[in-house]
């Protein structure tokens, strides 16, 4: 069996997830509770769930909004779900693969001369306008996710809520929709433990 590169698998399917318009934050939040049980799990083909600890993983307070999102996940091949009607024993789940390369992640060089250059991302703090007329505002970027891992530890916030929150930012290209004009990702943070974690 291939192996999973978490690197890859992450960075691929956070792509995905920025350039599919279905995906919401509670989405984001419920593949990440599932993709950390997944990698306890040592990554296997299928493993079983606990509804109320992944519901708790991702915040999820709401029976109906878990199985409505898991459903989603399911619907749009990101996983498969094989839901137990049995008390005593739990759901199954078969991750979606997005990374199978032994090696090390390679991120990808800037064009050489003469290529063409990517496009350009809005300056830290200005808005712009989306197809829907909402204004975005640019944040600025944490330097990894460990940094803030460590901000969220710092303040005494979970973990996964850490990863949670930069798995986010990162899948809108830290682009956020916010009345307050917050362009500092430390201040959205703040914002979003606020918000019991649900939003930014």
């Amino acid at each position: 069996m291939d192996k999973v590169n978490y690197i890859v698998h992450l960075n691929t399917v956070l792509e995905s997830f920025n350039n599919d318009e279905h995906i919401r934050q509670g989405h984001i939040a419920l593949y990440m509770a599932l993709f950390q049980k997944w990698n306890r799990s040592f990554f296997k083909k299928m493993f079983m769930i606990n509804r109320n600890e992944i519901m708790d993983m991702a915040k999820f307070k709401s029976k109906t909004t878990y199985h409505n999102h898991i459903r989603d996940l399911h619907n749009w091949g990101y996983l498969e779900y094989h839901p137990s009607f049995s008390p005593k024993r739990g759901s199954r789940i078969n991750m979606s693969k997005y990374g199978t390369s032994i090696e090390q992640a390679v991120y990808p060089t800037l064009p050489e001369s003469g290529q063409q250059s990517p496009k350009t991302t809005p300056k830290i703090g200005t808005f712009f306008k989306t197809k829907n007329n909402k204004k975005l505002y640019k944040l600025t970027k944490p330097k990894n996710e460990q940094v803030v891992i460590n901000f969220f530890n710092k303040n005494g916030w979970p973990e996964i809520e850490g990863i949670k929150f930069h798995a986010f930012l990162k899948s809108k290209n830290y682009q956020i929709e916010n009345g307050s004009k917050i362009n500092d990702w430390k201040m959205a943070a703040l914002k979003f433990s606020k918000n019991d974690f649900q939003k930014i």
